[in-house]
């Protein structure tokens, strides 16, 4: 390899692009990240505003057995960088004919919750945890297997290893249903009761896509729930931030405030990087974190693709996005029983949602939307003034609106939604609001250039998933890489850093042939 500035340069310091720099940099490379605002971390962040610091995308921890297998490809203990909390109870649901009930960790207390609102569907319930039970056992048995070098990872033998698994076999009749319905229909099979359905047929919003438009392979994230939820001291930005930690302990470089302009091409190859201000960056490789959209289309310019790759990566729809607003409390409410306050309507509202108002360019009223709150300061005090706390509250809200634009309603917006919390969750939220912070799908793209505030990339539905989704390895642009949500296996921190794991794999092995 020619002599250049850098060995590898990351566009991004999102979860895949911190994870290939510490990996890359753990193996010698000279490694470079180069984020565009003045915060770590992408879409799993915080941010700050005296003293109150909610979480910006990821609010949870999710299949957080994946983050050990990640410290043992990088030799180092977990506990010495990240200290988790377990979320228990999982939520506190409300749902639209008053009943309020909080969701506990344990099966069989569940069951317990089931059985109050709808004693036929216990059956159902404990049918539906064995099926997912069975996909659980796959992954950990997948999990239990040693991680091998970083250059291995990505090898048929590894791979080969991992799939021969006997846990598999159980698993195989109920993945082969799953992966051929909805996750309407999926949740419909095992419960009868509307309410109990819901309770099992929203958490889909996660993947971004309506229950009806997404695999039924998502239906596992609910028992995900069981096998517990975790939340790391100080936000969810402390994951990236022990990854910096990581990648600068073995000699990687991070700047901020320094966005890229484009990613140099010459004779069909990634050459380096042309910042904002003119300064161009040579690099053996180019890793970009960026939205495929953003990489191809803004970074790499069309005029270095061919027609089919631009037809493909327009065509790709993106990601329902995820509009938040903020808010810092005054004092504490007693209302807040949980880190996760989910807020449900009757279930012909929230099937309309999609078909009335999210596919027609529409805002709905506020007392029949659904909402996510999230109380980081529940589980972290610290993450709010003393006697405080900070909420997030998640909403469904399409990008482009009909009659409207976003800039001029935003605050106007966010306060209905809030007296509609008031009223249905938590009395006394309006005049406790010390500050509140709208960003609207329109801010999202603004902040964290993200195309349509695509907070999850491209649509997780099964014609944008596996072969269909953007390689890790451009096939058009040698030396050019891909990590983060619009990669396989999808959104989410630890599909992310699954992705990060195996660019960096790609990577290295090219470089061993001499073929980046």
């Amino acid at each position: 390899m020619a002599r250049t500035d850098y060995d590898v340069v990351i566009i991004g310091s999102g979860v895949g692009g911190l994870t290939c720099a510490s990996l890359l940099s753990k193996e010698g490379l000279r490694v470079l990240v180069l984020e565009q605002s003045h915060r770590i971390g992408g879409c799993c962040s915080n941010y700050d505003h005296e003293g109150f610091k909610p979480d910006v995308g990821a609010v949870f921890v999710i299949g957080h057995e994946m983050y050990y297998k990640l410290f043992e490809l990088l030799g180092l203990r977990l506990e010495d960088y990240l200290e988790y909390r377990l979320i228990d109870p999982v939520y506190d649901t409300i749902l639209d004919d008053g009943t309020r009930v909080l969701l506990p960790r344990d099966v069989d207390e569940m069951a317990e919750v089931v059985g109050s609102i709808s004693p036929a569907d216990v059956e159902g319930y404990y049918s539906y945890c064995a099926d997912m039970q069975k996909i659980f056992d796959v992954y950990r048995a997948a999990l239990d297997v040693p991680m091998p070098s970083l250059a291995e990872v990505s090898r048929p033998a590894y791979l080969g290893k991992v799939a021969a698994r006997r846990e598999q076999l159980p698993a195989f009749p109920v993945n082969a249903w799953l992966a051929t319905r909805t996750l309407d229909r999926v949740v419909n099979r095992y419960f009868s009761d509307d309410r109990i359905r819901l309770m099992f047929g929203w958490e889909n919003l996660y993947a971004a896509l309506p229950a009806h438009r997404c695999t039924g392979l998502l239906s596992n994230v609910t028992y995900m729930g069981r096998m517990g939820y975790y939340y790391p001291k100080g936000g969810m930005i402390s994951i990236p931030k022990a990854l910096r930690r990581i990648m600068e302990r073995f000699g990687g470089e991070i700047r901020f405030s320094t966005p890229v302009e484009k990613i140099l091409v010459r004779n069909g190859r990634a050459e380096g990087v042309r910042l904002a201000d003119g300064t161009e960056i040579s690099a053996g490789a180019v890793i970009s974190n960026a939205h495929s959209r953003t990489t191809y289309l803004d970074l790499v310019g069309e005029q270095h693709l061919p027609y089919a790759v631009r037809r493909a990566v327009k065509n790709q729809p993106c990601s329902i996005p995820a509009p938040t607003f903020y808010m810092g409390l005054k004092q504490k409410m007693d209302s807040v029983r949980a880190h996760f306050t989910v807020l449900l309507t009757e279930r012909h509202k929230f099937d309309n949602v999609w078909y009335e108002y999210y596919d027609k360019g529409l805002l709905y009223r506020p007392d029949d939307a659904a909402f996510l709150v999230s109380c980081a300061s529940h589980d972290d005090p610290d993450l709010a003034p003393a006697g405080k706390q900070v909420l997030s509250v998640i909403y469904i809200a399409p990008y482009r609106l009909k009659y409207h634009r976003w800039d001029d309603i935003a605050d106007e917006w966010a306060w209905e939604c809030i007296s509609s919390l008031d009223r249905r969750a938590f009395p006394g939220l309006c005049e406790n609001v010390d500050w509140m912070d709208s960003v609207t799908p329109v801010e999202l793209e603004r902040r964290l250039r993200l195309p349509e505030g695509a907070f999850f990339g491209l649509e997780m539905s099964g014609g944008n998933m596996g072969p269909f989704r953007p390689n890790y390895r451009s096939r058009c642009v040698k030396g050019l890489y891909l990590t983060g949500q619009c990669t396989n296996p999808g959104g989410g921190v630890p599909l992310v850093m699954l992705s990060g794991i195996a660019a960096s794999s790609m990577l290295v092995n090219d470089l061993a042939a001499g073929q980046t």
